[in-house]
């Protein structure tokens, strides 16, 4: 009988023990197929258009599972792919983990990274981490309310991160790229689309990279010849829609623009507040004059008649390296009609507004949600992030990395996520 007891305690022990043991363990996260994802449509007020959104907060294990839930244009392949998905190296309290020692046990997280090869820039032959993503449904433009795009997401510079001269980062894309050399990067006339896409430059100083209706900012410029040279190995001239490869013969430095000081040009003060700048000589010309641009301190413009146009470079507007960022676009397409300048977009970093635009023309003419069902209806996500610039000087001295999360889309300027 003794014995029998005995056998029992020890049985009810290692139940314990196992049982203590499990509770220690943390359960692994499942291995998903799929990320998790929401695409809803959310009720409205009275009279006004259906609300459209999209979010994607965690990656499944391998960058092929994307397509469906970035609804890609085309798939990523491992390994060719600029792209890896890896768990989350610094986690929200801005604790850094060994990267290596996170992949061998359960992921808490997971992030898309984009790779960024040793000496790596625009015109090198490296694969660039390259996306075009259509998140929202044309139905989401299809109202007369519909002119709104609300873009967010999270990034993370590796720490330590060497910032060279700058490079490219993702923003919106709308409206149709047929047509010649009409694209909306690598020098393209934007005349029926327009991109938003940001930049970092030196010692993590930001922008917004704004391509739109050339012939509304640079009137005086002559038209693009269609007889470009063929360059595929440019990122850029993957969105070309016919894939023409189409590109410019080469992508000059973004510092060979003319500095835009608009006669209206404000800068952001203390809390948001704003304050007529310094007189400076404006430049005559400048493709800013007659619009309202806000920005911060000792940020400028800088308006380059072929490639693109730089707002609030510098200031307030920084990246830090080793640390999650915040990045939120929100825009108001302009009125349908011949350059209607009532257009309006707003850049965060970190939930403070660091561009404020107003009465831009981004269509040439304007919003019409009867064509919501064509190529000028579409609202895409552009992922195009590389060094560059298109000289060596651009290009990345050792291989370095970018993590990113948190994407979202919405047909709402508001924070329907919250």
């Amino acid at each position: 009988m003794h014995h029998f007891s005995a056998l029992v305690a020890q049985a009810i022990l290692c139940s314990l023990l196992l049982v203590i043991t499990a509770l220690a363990r943390p359960a692994p996260l499942p291995l998903l197929s799929t990320p998790k994802i929401d695409i809803s449509v959310a009720a409205a007020p009275s009279g006004k258009s259906k609300i459209y959104h999209w979010e994607i907060d965690n990656f499944p294990t391998s960058i092929a599972q994307l397509t469906k839930p970035l609804h890609l244009l085309k798939p990523l392949q491992p390994g060719k792919s600029a792209f890896d998905i890896v768990p989350d190296p610094v986690t929200n309290k801005g604790q850094k983990h060994n990267l290596n020692r996170l992949q061998k046990r359960a992921p808490t997280e997971r992030i898309l990274r984009s790779l960024y090869p040793a000496h790596s820039y625009s015109h090198s032959k490296d694969p660039h981490a390259s996306f075009v993503s259509t998140p929202l449904t044309k139905q989401a433009f299809g109202g007369p309310q519909s002119r709104y795009v609300r873009l967010e997401y999270q990034m993370l510079f590796q720490p330590g991160f060497k910032w060279v001269k700058g490079g490219k980062l993702p923003g919106i894309l709308s409206g149709s790229e047929q047509g010649c050399n009409a694209g909306c990067s690598g020098g393209g006339s934007a005349e029926n689309c327009f991109s938003t896409r940001m930049m970092w430059r030196a010692n993590g100083e930001g922008e917004l990279y704004l391509y739109a209706a050339k012939s509304v900012y640079f009137p005086k410029e002559p038209p693009n010849s269609c007889k470009r040279s063929v360059d595929p190995k440019s990122p850029e001239s993957i969105f070309d829609i016919h894939e023409q490869w189409l590109n410019a013969d080469r992508i000059p430095g973004d510092d060979e623009g003319v500095e835009a000081i608009s006669d209206s040009e404000l800068v952001l003060g203390a809390n948001n507040s704003t304050s007529v700048i310094a007189k400076r000589a404006s430049m005559s010309g400048s493709c800013l004059n007659g619009m309202k641009v806000t920005i911060s301190p000792g940020a400028k413009n800088i308006c380059n008649p072929s490639y693109g146009i730089s707002i609030g470079r510098g200031g307030a507007f920084k990246f830090k390296s080793g640390t999650w960022h915040n990045v939120t676009q929100l825009v108001k397409i302009n009125s349908k009609g011949k350059a209607v300048r009532d257009g309006y977009m707003a850049v965060y970093l970190d939930n403070k507004v660091v561009i404020r635009a107003e009465n831009l023309v981004l269509l040439k003419n304007g919003y019409d949600p009867a064509k919501s069902q064509t190529d000028m209806g579409q609202v895409k996500l552009m992922f195009s992030s590389f060094f560059g610039g298109g000289s060596a000087d651009y290009a990345t001295p050792v291989a370095q990395w970018i993590g990113w999360k948190d994407f979202k889309m919405s047909s709402s300027p508001s924070n329907v996520w919250e």
